[in-house]
């Protein structure tokens, strides 16, 4: 459907405020994001701001589902991954990790959405949304735990089912980059790169549940290569070769 200029001029718009409110977020902190700063910044009327978002509350969790749609890409890339169900879940926990490096604020953006409070203030087409990709998230990381349990790479466990494990490297994932994002000095804890003591964990995680193939390091040397040149290039590309 093609929009008419009015319809282009105020989408054109609506993005230049999420754009600035990004920035503002990044720069000074969601405490300091206010309708005020973004028509300043902007140079429009506050006026013409909540035309556009009922609250700041709003514009955060349109932030957020811009982010999570993003994540959701570069999770079906990984879902689709050309190798075994156990690589597939390699490639989905690498992608988590390069989402979180690709934009600003991305981790703690989602854990100010989480605070009490904020999700009663947005629209209900947002947060509609926003559970969506959520729902869409999870279910695609399970299903490569239940394709795993098809294809015989992965033993039932007797007490874990398969929301379970995903739970578990859900939060692993998620730890990690809450972790990387604060202010903790990890380099004098003796962690040296946070993403591959994670990354390796986790693999230690799957052999435990004795996930096949179990780990190689040659492998995974092997799979990092294809991940930065091949699956995620453009995304590695983006923050530097060694991500």
């Amino acid at each position: 459907m093609t929009m008419s200029r009015k319809q282009r001029e105020i989408a054109k718009r609506h993005t230049l405020f999420l754009e600035i409110a990004r920035q503002i977020m990044h720069e000074e902190g969601f405490h300091l994001l206010s309708m005020e700063g973004i028509a300043e910044a902007a140079e429009y009327s506050k006026g013409t701001v909540y035309q556009h978002f009922t609250c700041k509350e709003e514009i955060l969790v349109q932030l957020c589902n811009q982010d999570m749609g993003e994540l959701l890409s570069l999770f079906q890339r990984a879902a689709e991954f050309d190798s075994n169900n156990r690589d597939r879940m390699i490639a989905v926990f690498y992608a988590h990790q390069l989402w979180s490096c690709i934009g600003d604020n991305r981790t703690d953006m989602l854990q100010h959405l989480s605070m009490h409070g904020v999700r009663d203030k947005v629209t209900e087409s947002s947060l509609k949304q926003h559970d969506e990709l959520e729902t869409g998230l999870v279910g695609l990381v399970n299903s490569i735990v239940e394709q795993a349990l098809e294809a015989g790479e992965l033993k039932k466990q007797k007490h874990l089912l398969a929301p379970e494990i995903v739970f578990g490297i859900w939060s692993l994932s998620s730890g990690a980059q809450l972790l990387k994002a604060s202010e903790l000095p990890l380099n004098e804890f003796g962690i040296r790169d946070a993403d591959m003591s994670s990354l390796r964990t986790m693999l230690l995680v799957l052999d435990g549940l004795d996930w096949q193939p179990l780990h190689s390091e040659a492998h995974l040397k092997k799979l990092l290569k294809q991940f930065r040149t091949q699956l995620f290039a453009e995304e590695v590309n983006q923050i530097g070769p060694d991500s």
